[in-house]
């Protein structure tokens, strides 16, 4: 499954975010949950998407949701990582996308 965290960044920020997300991507693919795979941190451009970046992930199953959630406990990196990405990113919620393949959904 494919999962997309959609975010917006506090003002003046993108620039600054931007060497954060190329300092740390390979600490965040290390430190992921089992079964999650980092695909890496997109900003959209030139007006073309509705949030100011997104961040997508894969994952296999639903489970890996509840993996994820008790893995922020278990490895401290990993919840440094969160806080300081949640400092660039401004407060308000946006969607998150879940996909999966056409292939393995039910109809």
């Amino acid at each position: 499954m494919l999962y997309t965290m959609n975010f917006n960044l506090k003002e003046y920020k993108g620039r600054e975010f931007q060497k954060f997300i190329k300092e740390n991507e390979k600490t965040l693919a290390k430190h992921a949950p089992k079964g999650w795979k980092y695909l890496g941190t997109y900003f959209y451009v030139s007006g073309f998407g509705p949030y100011g970046g997104a961040m997508l992930w894969e994952c296999s199953d639903y489970a890996d949701f509840d993996t994820s959630r008790k893995h922020i406990d278990e490895d401290p990196t990993w919840l440094d990582l969160w806080k300081q990405i949640m400092d660039f990113w401004t407060p308000e919620p946006t969607p998150a996308w879940l996909l999966r393949e056409a292939g393995d959904t039910k109809i």
